[in-house]
């Protein structure tokens, strides 16, 4: 592993993001947005970069935040540096400052939050539908037909996939595998249902394709199913199979069994895809050592990350592999890995949510956020950025 120091550019390259002011103009639900924004209604030439960050009140600690729900916070978008949106955070705005309960989509910030009773889409700020119900939202896909989610309850099994609030799949037991993706045309997600007989109970796995529900993993021999995507159209998962010591990544055409270190055991996986890659990370165990990450690129390429660091955020795209491994204390130095490279990423900065990677016009943009206090920071190819506000960066992500 080639490891690079960029800790030294925090301090010589420190410009800074523009604050937040000029004139503006109020959005029903009391967001702020640029006037010059045009939210992603017309179409660009170029990426941009979107960097969505909590900003609470100026000597608030944001890390212990006892005042979670009632202090003065906003959730802050720029593009391209430029600040373009504020939205307030609060119960009496229904805007959660956790960093994945919010994603940006198309240019548009879609939140959700729960009450009592009920779970509340908004679309930059202003609600858009709510439904009966406290879900947590695991995958978000919004097109011309809709706003489509995937949700679990808070306080059990099951879950549910709609449009604009509507049911279209709904279980009231089983689990699904936390991601509702796009496949091309497609929307898709999976999971598992036990099936109980007089005998005992058995998974079945399902992945749900534009509604359509078919089952899947039907060989005999597939003793556990860790994850399952659709990519290219090909339904894939990696499973614990019969008679083979390590898992194996299963496709339409064929089997391949991941290469794992002698003496390791997968705990956790989650196939990460993008358009022009499968990768695999996982989180394995050893006798007498700490867990820790690997990375598979293919079944017959890995990389093993150091004992005790585990991958918070990771991106596939560009054909590449780039995540952020997190430090285990706020005075433990985490890094950037990137294709086989390391960057130092300063002591106590870590990604917070599972969105703070983004490729943009070929470079890397991570957001990174200080658990000493600091101000976070937007690291670019080794280049970083400050933004100048009291709280932690969200998400990373580009879009038109």
């Amino acid at each position: 592993m080639r490891w690079k120091m960029f800790v030294v550019l925090l301090a010589a390259v420190s410009c800074g993001l523009s604050e937040i002011d000029g004139p503006s103009r109020n959005t029903e639900g009391g967001a702020w947005i640029n006037p010059e924004f045009n939210s992603g209604d017309k179409g660009q030439d170029r990426a941009v970069c979107y960097v969505t960050a909590m900003d609470f009140r100026k000597g608030y600690d944001w890390r212990v935040d006892d005042e979670k729900g009632s202090v003065k916070c906003s959730l802050v978008v720029f593009a391209d540096r430029i600040p373009v949106m504020k939205i307030p955070v609060g119960d009496e705005y229904q805007m959660s400052s956790d960093p994945d309960m919010h994603r940006m989509i198309g240019g548009h910030v879609y939140s959700d939050y729960s009450t009592e009773a009920e779970t509340i889409v908004k679309k930059d700020g202003k609600e858009i539908f709510r439904y009966a119900g406290r879900e947590i939202i695991c995958g978000m896909i919004v097109d011309s037909s809709g706003v489509y989610t995937l949700g679990e309850p808070r306080s059990g099994q099951g879950f549910s996939y709609r449009r604009n609030g509507e049911i279209i799949v709904e279980r009231s037991s089983g689990r699904t595998f936390g991601r509702l993706q796009a496949d091309g045309k497609d929307r898709c997600f999976a999971f598992s249902e036990p099936i109980v007989s007089s005998r005992d109970t058995v998974e079945r796995y399902y992945l749900v394709r534009n509604g359509v529900v078919s089952q899947e993993a039907l060989r005999e021999d597939v003793r556990k199913v860790r994850d399952m995507v659709s990519y290219k159209r090909e339904v894939c998962y990696v499973a614990d199979m019969t008679g083979v010591r390590a898992p194996v990544l299963v496709t339409d055409s064929k089997l391949e069994m991941l290469d794992i270190p002698a003496g390791m055991s997968m705990k956790t996986c989650r196939i990460a895809i993008s358009s022009a890659s499968l990768m695999i990370e996982g989180i394995c165990a050893s006798a007498g050592r700490p867990l820790t990450s690997i990375l598979w690129k293919s079944p017959s390429e890995f990389h093993l990350f150091p004992d005790g660091m585990t991958v918070s955020s990771l991106n596939a795209d560009g054909g590449g592999a780039c995540c952020m491994l997190n430090p285990a204390s706020s005075t433990d130095e985490g890094f950037i890995y990137r294709n086989g490279e390391s960057y130092q990423a300063g002591p106590g900065y870590v990604a917070m949510g599972s969105s703070s990677f983004a490729m943009v016009g070929g470079i890397l943009h991570a957001g990174l956020s200080s658990k000493t206090g600091g101000k976070p920071i937007l690291w670019k190819d080794g280049i970083v950025d400050t933004l100048n506000v009291n709280g932690f960066i969200s998400s990373v992500v580009v879009g038109e």
